[in-house]
């Protein structure tokens, strides 16, 4: 068994918007877990020492809506490091909103500027692939690549099968016991019958339901935008703010006012009606319903920071504490999503990241940072309690850089120096 000792902590953020800060400033790791918050540290033993050196100390970030390809590498910008480079700026989690950017599938027209454009304009069908055998086969691999494939550690929950015309309740338990653990509507479907049908199946599985929340119905019988959202009525209203268009404000109401589901943030969106929602659920004492995401990679490019910077948008536009906006984007995503982790607390996954101002900044701390709206850095990124990165390389250093010292190791050396010496 491992053991890490976290110690010199200036401020400690829970994950947990009821109680976004926890009276600590010390940790004790054990085996990937967080074992004791509050620890004597006089009296700890650990192979790792870590001191914050009064850094702030915070869940993994979580991107609640990405868009996973097979590996490190995004098609649609045809870049690679598209994941690791956002792992570097502080997020440990990602949630699929749906493998939707596969050369040749998905995407709803011929004219965007990427590589499925360029194979329409030679003459392939874009739409061939998009069948319910071929989406359950897709999601089944993209769960199972992403299990098995984890650079710098990171956890990508790719387990979203996209709704497709033609499932049968078979494909749901199929899909349920292979790991798929969210249907998300995307591209409409052909009869509300069908998407009322698929809803009900997949929920009777475990299984969560997402719907893209924008400018098209989800069903193409739907008389309406709204009216499709409200048949499906998701468990998470995918970008909320739209991805990038919103959906009709009545369908925003409806979702605010009339429903429970969580309520999916995005970079990407309307950060006009981003702000609005936030506003409406926090007025509703609601807070956990909502999730920051990116909705990227996408045509908006690769932004690693893109989770922090809605953080940041979202607080100059509400005044919302920074904490809160911070527990939102960590354990909210976890706990909408039934997943573990997202949260400092006993028993639960150590995914950690140090933060502090950048350097050079007059900000003083990482809440304050935020608030003053200047860009916080990471100094250290753990996950599953393994140091995944340590120093900046996202171009400015920390003020209060986390060190690590390895005291078992030392005692060790230090008894081989000595023994050789006699």
């Amino acid at each position: 068994m491992t053991r890490t000792l976290v110690r010199g902590v200036g401020t400690l953020i829970s994950g947990d918007v009821r109680a976004p800060l926890i009276d600590a400033s010390t940790l004790l790791i054990e085996s990937g877990r967080i074992a004791e918050i509050g620890v004597d540290e006089s009296t700890a033993t650990a192979d790792t020492v870590i001191d914050a050196n009064g850094s702030t100390v915070a869940p993994g970030l979580w991107d609640s809506h990405y868009h996973p390809y097979f590996g490190d590498y995004s098609p649609r910008q045809e870049a690679g490091s598209t994941v690791t480079r956002v792992v570097k700026a502080g997020v440990t989690s990602f949630v699929s909103a749906g493998a939707g950017h596969q050369p040749g599938m998905y995407l709803p027209s011929p004219n965007l500027p990427n590589v499925q454009a360029v194979r329409a304009a030679k003459g392939a069908d874009p739409t061939r692939a998009r069948d319910a055998r071929g989406s359950k086969a897709l999601a089944i691999a993209m769960h199972r690549a992403w299990t098995d494939y984890r650079p710098m550690r990171v956890k990508v929950y790719a387990g979203t099968v996209m709704a497709e015309d033609g499932f049968a309740r078979d494909d749901f338990v199929d899909m349920a016991a292979h790991g798929i653990r969210m249907l998300k509507f995307l591209r409409p479907v052909s009869r509300i019958a069908d998407a009322v049908a698929y809803r009900n199946w997949a929920a009777d599985v475990g299984m969560l339901v997402m719907t893209h929340t924008g400018n098209r119905a989800v069903t193409k019988d739907s008389p309406s935008i709204t009216r499709s959202l409200q048949d499906v009525h998701p468990d998470i209203a995918g970008h909320i703010n739209g991805g990038p268009t919103p959906a009709p404000r009545d369908a925003i109401d409806w979702f605010v006012e009339e429903t429970d589901a969580a309520l999916d943030t995005v970079f990407i969106g309307n950060m006009r009606i981003g702000v609005d929602v936030v506003r409406r659920i926090v007025e509703r004492d609601e807070p956990e319903r909502i999730l920051i995401g990116s909705d990227l990679p996408g045509g908006t490019g690769i932004v690693p920071t893109a989770v922090l910077r809605t953080i940041q948008l979202l607080h100059q536009f509400t005044d919302l504490p920074a904490a809160l906006l911070v527990c939102m984007a960590t354990g909210n995503t976890a706990r909408a999503n039934r997943l573990p982790g997202g949260v400092v607390a006993v028993g639960e996954p150590a995914d950690l990241v140090f933060w502090d101002a950048a350097d050079g900044s007059e900000s003083d701390s990482f809440l304050e940072s935020i608030e003053q709206g200047d860009r916080p850095y990471p100094g250290l990124v753990m996950i599953d309690g393994e140091i995944v990165e340590h120093g900046n390389p996202l171009l400015l250093e920390p003020k209060r850089m986390p060190t690590v010292s390895h005291p078992a190791r030392a005692a060790t050396d230090e008894r081989i120096a000595v023994g050789a010496s006699a």
